[in-house]
């Protein structure tokens, strides 16, 4: 079975149904079955990655595109890490850890909230070297008026999976992250051991 997705470029991605039952993209299987063959990697750790990657490719894609927010979505997610956080407030580096940007990318986005009234900057009491960032109301009141118009349109991203689906992808990605972050974590240790 073959479905075709108009990616609203010169190509159409083709996505095939596998012997297995399970869906894939053409081209990314056929590529990573050919780097498979040059010995480079298995081809099912090949295509996984390389699905994740387009799938975030995408997913940011529809975002940018279907922003129905008044603010960039950089902008848009320092706000929201902020409200979510206790006391609407966050460490600059807090908040590049949360949206894993630069500090330079942190700082352009928070310099920007300030100039607009949305955040201000507060110095850490114990510690000079760090800043907090706080939402103040005006950063709350836009946020809550820009949050279900995003929240809409993040629903309307995610239409293409049933519940179930969805929960499944959760676990597999909380367990690559998992992996990931424990792997990390074993390599600064080694690392530490290594250089004492």
């Amino acid at each position: 079975m073959k479905y075709y997705a108009d990616t609203g470029g010169a190509a159409t991605t083709e996505f095939i149904v596998l012997e297995d039952g399970l869906l894939t993209e053409r081209a990314a299987h056929a590529a990573a079955s050919r780097m498979a063959e040059n010995g480079a990697l298995d081809a099912l750790t090949h295509e996984a990655h390389m699905m994740l990657f387009k799938a975030y490719t995408s997913l940011t894609a529809a975002a940018r595109r279907n922003n129905p927010s008044s603010l960039s979505l950089g902008r848009y997610n320092v706000l929201r890490l902020l409200y979510g956080a206790e006391d609407n407030r966050l460490l600059m580096s807090e908040i590049g850890d949360g949206l894993e940007i630069s500090p330079t990318v942190v700082t352009r986005l928070v310099d920007s909230l300030v100039a607009d009234g949305l955040v201000q900057r507060v110095d850490h009491p114990d510690d000079k070297r760090k800043t907090w960032t706080v939402m103040t109301a005006a950063g709350r009141a836009l946020f809550e008026m820009e949050m279900p118009l995003m929240l809409r349109e993040i629903e309307k991203l995610w239409t293409g999976l049933m519940p179930e689906e969805k929960r499944l992808l959760v676990h597999l990605l909380s367990k690559l992250r998992l992996s990931l972050v424990t792997a990390s974590a074993a390599d600064v240790e080694e690392l530490a051991q290594g250089s004492r």
